[in-house]
């Protein structure tokens, strides 16, 4: 009686990755749990791979986990060829977006090291704007000192004009910065975390009310921020439909930090009018994030 107890229970855990795929297939209905499940589904593939082995050689269990996966996996594999932005020519500058997390005791260590021409700083903390007001990197910036996590700022060695971005509650800078080859629309924001059915429902409206700015935005746009989505949601391919572009490495592994490259990708640097270089994940000590860093260019 033992054996069959152990299989059924063995059965049952192998199993839970499958029900997570089961959720993530249905991901267009915008069912909340089912939207969880498809930031997660290419991990949930990798964890039902055990399950696969043992009992995929029925034919009808293995036909059924491949149907799932696909399902599952299809919004992945529609961005891995989705088209990228070009390579930064010579005239490069670099980007950098890090959420420092605002309950962190180490802003300090996360953010004075931190390389880039133009930086968003996401949870922030009012000490912050004290730590780099005269930092020469950056004599230009504009600070949103909104409540808790919502405080950010942005950090320009160009001068720019800056503008609080409401974004259906959504904390948000709104800057035109005079590059060296022109101005530069860049929007620097950080949505609503899906952590519960109706703060998904805003991070998406929130996506929408960004496709919809790029939509009627005539020159190079930058937007960079934590999003608080992969790349695989509708939303985001919505944003890609505008015209953004992701580098061509993709987006690296930012939340949560500790989990390394088995994370997601929440955090990203997005373009369209610019080029684009790989992006890479930066170590935020204290932060639950890490940064993103890439180099732009006309």
């Amino acid at each position: 009686m033992i054996r069959p107890i152990w299989r059924f229970a063995l059965a049952g855990l192998l199993g839970l990755p499958v029900i997570g795929l089961g959720l993530a297939a249905l991901a267009p209905t915008g069912w909340y749990p089912a939207d969880l499940a498809q930031h997660w589904a290419p991990h949930l593939a990798i964890l039902s791979l055990p399950l696969w082995c043992w009992l995929g050689r029925r034919a009808w269990i293995g036909g059924g986990l491949a149907l799932l996966a696909g399902a599952a996996l299809w919004p992945w594999l529609w961005v891995a060829w989705a088209p990228r932005a070009l390579p930064p020519g010579p005239s490069a500058v670099r980007v950098t977006t890090a959420n420092v997390y605002y309950h962190s005791i180490q802003h300090r260590a996360a953010i004075l090291p931190l390389e880039g021409d133009i930086v968003a700083l996401i949870e922030t903390r009012p000490e912050d704007r004290t730590l780099v007001r005269d930092d020469p990197r950056w004599p230009h910036q504009r600070w949103l000192q909104a409540l808790n996590f919502g405080a950010m700022g942005l950090l320009s060695r160009w001068p720019m004009q800056a503008n609080e971005l409401d974004l259906l509650d959504a904390p948000g800078i709104d800057a035109r910065i005079a590059m060296p080859w022109g101005s530069l629309r860049v929007i620097a924001v950080h949505t609503w975390s899906p952590s519960s059915r109706r703060h998904a429902s805003l991070n998406r409206l929130q996506l929408t009310e960004l496709a919809g700015i790029a939509e009627t935005e005539p020159g190079p746009l930058l937007i960079l921020g934590d999003l608080n989505a992969t790349p695989g949601e509708a939303e985001m391919r919505r944003l890609h439909a505008c015209g953004l572009r992701l580098a061509h490495g993709g987006s690296p592994r930012t939340w949560p930090s500790w989990l390394g490259p088995a994370g997601i990708s929440i955090d990203h640097i997005l373009v369209r009018g610019l080029r684009l270089g790989d992006a890479q994940a930066v170590d935020l000590p204290g932060s639950d994030h890490h940064g993103v860093t890439a180099l732009i260019s006309p």
